[in-house]
């Protein structure tokens, strides 16, 4: 069982950029960030899919954690972008739908 996760909500920059999108996010981000945060031990991805507005094009990637430490994670993450070891691509959308991050720990009673 994970002791955390980070959630990754990201978009293609168009319709036509998104199989580019794809194929960095896959090929080229995920592995760049389990780089920079080895606790992560499954990367799992989601598109939304809204069955009312039938609005698609959002993207989920749920990173699960070993270690529940999200502010060395954060760091570890931030310091990576910083050195240009994390790579941003023009294919994921970053003025309309910009990415959002949100980090979890597991909650325990």
């Amino acid at each position: 069982m994970s002791s955390a996760v980070l959630l990754a909500w990201a978009s293609p920059s168009s319709v036509e950029s998104t199989e580019q999108f794809h194929q960095w996010y896959e090929s080229t981000h995920i592995p760049q960030v389990r780089q920079a945060i080895p606790s992560i031990r499954e990367v799992t991805r989601y598109e939304l899919v809204d069955p009312e507005s039938g609005a698609q094009g959002r993207f989920l990637a749920v990173y699960e954690m070993d270690e529940a430490d999200v502010a060395a994670a954060a760091a570890a993450l931030g310091g990576g972008v910083a050195a240009g070891r994390v790579e941003m691509s023009p294919a994921m959308d970053v003025t309309t739908a910009p990415p959002v991050t949100q980090w979890y720990i597991r909650h325990t009673s």
